[in-house]
Order: structure tokens, then sequence, then C-alpha cells
């Protein structure tokens, strides 16, 4: 079993990110991440995927110690595409299937 508070602090310092910068990007108050860091408060799935969010990776980059296979030109699509609604989602989608065809 992952020891989440161990992983949330080497992944966050790894990033040479703060707890407070973290905790703003996250919408979580900097004493909930203190405590979530020094294993006495456990974060929902949901307070944890804001967390991974603001961190740039993904609930299974949290929970693996492999990357996910995404080449390194691709990751700020990536990034980016996370921020995006199911509707912009939908519409990049299909703009990028566009930009297929036009070959």
């Amino acid at each position: 079993m992952i020891d989440i508070a161990s992983r949330l602090k080497f992944l966050r310092e790894k990033r040479g990110m703060s707890i407070y910068r973290l905790a703003r990007e996250a919408k979580v108050s900097q004493s909930f991440l203190s405590a979530i860091e020094a294993g006495q408060k456990v974060p929902t799935v949901t307070t944890l995927q804001k967390i991974c969010e603001a961190l740039g990776i993904s609930l299974v980059e949290f929970f693996t110690d492999e990357p996910t296979q995404v080449p390194n030109h691709l990751r700020p699509l990536l990034d980016e595409g996370r921020r995006l609604k199911p509707a912009q989602v939908k519409k990049l989608t299909e703009f990028l299937a566009s930009l297929k065809d036009n070959e």
C-alpha cells in the first residue's frame, strides 16, 4: 500500500513547490496539506485529484513510480487538456481529427 504522505511530499519537492504554493494551486488549505504530508489526515479522492492537477500529474502517476508514457513534446498539450471541460475536449478532439483528415 502506498504511503500517501511520503509520496505527496516527494512529488511536491521534486517539482520545487512549497506547501503554500501547492495548497493555493490545488485550492486546499495549507494546514490541511501539511496534515496530509505529516500523515495526520487522508485526502478524499476528489481532493487528491485537485492536488494531482496542481502537481501536473494524473492519479495513476501519483500511485505508480512509472511515469505515464507520454512523449515530452506532448506533455504541455496533456497538461492543458486536463483543464478542459468535457465539451471543450470534444471540440479539441474533433479539431485534431480534422488535421489528420487534411493530410
